[in-house]
């Protein structure tokens, strides 16, 4: 470091919301991803019928939220998502700051549930597909840059690296990450001519795995400037990161983007691949993708990666698309403040190949807690990111 260079400043999380298909709040996300259940159940809100997957994953209902296919079920599910992790951060003992950023991750078009209704917005008969559900009086404001963040089922990982960078180079004191996004017609169909979804449902790593089910999801993380005198202990801090953008074809990861993307996010956080206890795969459940994961993170930790526990949760969570990389960095996060590592359901067939490496079956288990954990995002195109969080103090 040159001389009257600023030491960067850590990013520490203070605080998380979450709206997941096991329902509100962590300890709900916690339940989910241990136990299963979530809220599964077919499409209404659009024809599926010329589709052979007629399932995703669904909020719970809650009073006052719009139903599925409504224009402001969207902005409903993020203010609470926001509301929920600020709440959180405060009751933590996190302050408020002078300027807070927002990063928002979606894969969403324009809020339209239906494809008749994103066309009317872009042939701009319509003005706005968020109509029907307006932000209380006492809604979330940001004084800060509100960035979006859109790069397919990666974008709530690289949304944390952004709102990350705010803090790290001085541009803000506090960012809001949040990640979500809705069933529509749109993304639906679109998997589907992908031929990624599955109608059995995602299992990772399985030798029967077929793709992916994708679900609605709201996660938020309060990413704040440590000030390093222990006033309000984080979750966790987050690291580093690193991307790439590689790709054998538009649905399919390469090995080598996304080995890329793990070793620069462990280069940014100055964190040795010996110093990782825990990885929270993207684990897709597709049968290309999750090889080209595995093959890549062999590439990056040798054979010390059958030491390391890998956990999937989209058996648990669905695919939650844009909100993929900040749902499963809180229970990243959740990992290390818990010391308790999750299963990855929906894996009773391991192929060969993969016997020797630890996917954490057979339930929630003890351990100590990892000094470093790894989550690992893969999006359409190519898109790779990887973000690395460190242990807080006990």
């Amino acid at each position: 470091m040159t001389a009257g260079t600023a030491t960067p400043r850590e990013v520490a999380v203070t605080g998380l919301g979450v709206l997941s298909v096991g329902g509100a709040g962590t300890e709900a996300l916690w339940r989910l991803c241990a136990n299963g259940g979530g809220n599964f159940r077919p499409v209404e809100h659009f024809d599926v019928s010329g589709i052979g997957a007629r399932i995703a994953g669904f909020i719970p209902d809650t009073h006052g939220a719009p139903a599925p296919g409504s224009d402001g079920r969207l902005p409903y599910l993020l203010h609470r998502a926001l509301a929920q992790a600020l709440d959180d951060a405060a009751r933590r003992g996190a302050h408020d700051r002078a300027r807070t950023a927002l990063v928002l991750a979606t894969t969403d078009s324009a809020g339209c549930a239906t494809a008749e209704a994103w066309r009317a917005w872009a042939d701009g008969s319509r003005e706005s597909c968020r109509t029907d559900w307006a932000p209380p009086a006492e809604a979330v404001r940001f004084d800060g840059p509100v960035l979006p963040v859109g790069n397919a089922s990666a974008a709530g990982a690289a949304a944390l690296g952004v709102g990350a960078d705010l803090i790290r180079s001085g541009v803000s004191e506090r960012a809001v990450v949040c990640g979500v996004d809705t069933i529509t017609e749109t993304a639906f169909q679109g998997l589907a001519s992908l031929r990624t979804l599955s109608p059995g449902g995602c299992r990772p790593f399985s030798r029967s795995r077929s793709g992916i089910r994708i679900s609605e999801c709201a996660a938020a993380l309060v990413l704040d400037a440590d000030p390093g005198d222990g006033s309000a202990p984080p979750y966790a801090y987050l690291r580093g990161w690193g991307s790439s953008n590689e790709a054998d074809q538009a649905a399919r990861p390469a090995s080598e983007g996304v080995a890329k993307a793990v070793s620069r996010a462990l280069s940014d956080a100055a964190v040795a691949p010996g110093d990782v206890g825990y990885v929270n795969a993207h684990a897709a459940g597709t049968r290309h993708g999750d090889v080209a994961e595995l093959d890549a993170l062999e590439r990056v930790f040798g054979d010390r990666l059958a030491e390391i526990p890998v956990s999937g949760s989209k058996a648990a969570l669905g695919h939650c698309q844009g909100a993929a990389g900040t749902v499963e960095a809180i229970v990243t996060v959740l990992t290390l403040a818990r010391g308790e590592v999750l299963p990855t359901l929906g894996l009773e067939d391991v192929p060969e190949q993969w016997s020797h490496l630890d996917f954490a079956l057979g339930g929630p288990r003890r351990s100590t807690p990892p000094r470093a954990g790894l989550t690992v995002s893969c999006g359409l195109g190519g898109s790779n990111v990887a973000v690395v969080f460190g242990r807080a103090a006990a």
